[in-house]
């Protein structure tokens, strides 16, 4: 006589007349049956997750385009190229921005009144007062009428000064005016100058810049404190990487005390040259304490930018961006298409910067698009 057990879903089924559990036997295939098939769902699962992070954080970052849509903070940028610090001239910049460059980034004005510049063949550019507010205003409607966005260049002459008096690190002559004697800072003298960036930022803000670029390259007084050769300073600015870094470190957190969080930061230092007293560890320690400061964007340069040859500052602005988390520029010496996407695909580098490419063709970047 058998015993049924109504409810299939009772683990005792049924019991034939020798006590057999005949269908207990096909539960227990059917519960095994069921292990197996989470077992390889959950194995699919694993290997489409692993396929995201390759996509997402391999493939993806290793195949980047010149043309790819970027977020800059709160700014989107419509391509990677970035037109860099060459111009302060409505009539230079406007044509670049009108061709679909995506960021400008002015020469740096200068922030203080006591230091003079004169290099530029169109006269000094300025930012020390608020009487140049309307005229740099200029330079941010003409780009931004054209969807593009613009940093305004901040910078302080140092020993490139051309009338007395001249400020460096430590002293020496001058290095336009060699007749000319430069003066070692005091600290007032130092914190002077970083509250003259703080009010230039703020001027930059007044004129509806998206940002500001802190200039410490190329000589300026910035550049010479980082350089293990101009700055001989026993204080807390001068002995280490990170002592030469502070004064750049300082200005950075006071602007962006100042004008806050939604505006751009931006920096170009000096990149690895021992002939200038630029160490690699001095470059990457710069780099590394400006990003704790809150900087956003960082490129690198030289005390020499301008030289024959091509992307020749790439290998120190690769290794740049490989022991940094904020996006970094690489120029110098980028001239084609062929150039900005090998630096794209073989490195970290977020964005291509460009100045005399773009001088000469402003169209440049409209001319690659229509080729791909």
């Amino acid at each position: 006589m058998k015993e049924e057990i109504k409810d299939p879903g009772q683990e005792l089924i049924e019991i034939d007349e020798q006590g057999n559990q005949v269908e207990k036997v096909k539960a227990d295939k059917k519960t095994k049956s069921n292990y197996i098939y989470k077992f390889i769902s959950a194995i699919i699962i694993f290997i489409l997750i692993l396929c995201a992070c390759y996509y997402f954080f391999y493939y993806k970052k290793n195949n980047k385009n010149v043309f790819d849509e970027k977020i800059l903070k709160n700014l989107k940028l419509k391509n990677r190229v970035i037109f860099g610090p060459s111009s302060h001239t409505v009539k230079n910049i406007e044509p670049v921005a009108k061709n679909d460059v995506a960021l400008v980034i002015t020469e740096g004005a200068t922030v203080s009144d006591f230091t003079p510049w004169n290099l530029q063949p169109e006269g000094s550019f300025r930012i020390d007062s608020d009487e140049y507010i309307p005229e740099i205003k200029k330079l941010a409607d003409a780009v931004h009428k054209y969807n593009s966005y613009i940093l305004l260049g901040l910078g302080h002459q140092g020993m490139l000064a051309v009338e007395p008096p001249i400020y460096s690190p430590s002293g020496g002559n001058g290095l336009l005016k060699k007749e000319l004697e430069s003066k070692p800072m005091t600290k007032d003298e130092i914190l002077r100058i970083e509250d003259k960036f703080v009010e230039a930022a703020l001027r930059a803000k007044k004129a509806g810049f998206d940002g500001v670029e802190i200039h410490g390259a190329q000589y300026s007084l910035i550049s010479l404190f980082l350089s293990q050769i101009f700055n001989k300073r026993t204080d807390e600015y001068g002995g280490s990487d990170e002592n030469r870094a502070r004064f750049i470190v300082e200005i950075v957190k006071k602007v962006r005390k100042a004008i806050g969080n939604d505006m751009i930061i931006s920096a170009k230092i000096d990149c690895t040259d021992e002939n200038y007293g630029f160490s690699e560890s001095g470059f990457l320690t710069a780099g590394k304490e400006l990003e704790k400061a809150g900087l956003d964007l960082i490129e690198a340069s030289g005390p020499n930018p301008i030289r024959d040859g091509d992307m020749f500052f790439y290998e120190e602005t690769k290794k740049l961006a490989e022991n940094l988390n904020i996006p970094v520029i690489c120029l110098g010496g980028i001239k084609t298409y062929d150039h900005a996407d090998y630096i794209l695909k073989n490195s970290k580098i977020e964005y291509i910067g460009m100045a005399r490419a773009l001088l000469k063709q402003p169209d440049i970047v409209k001319k690659w698009q229509a080729n791909k």
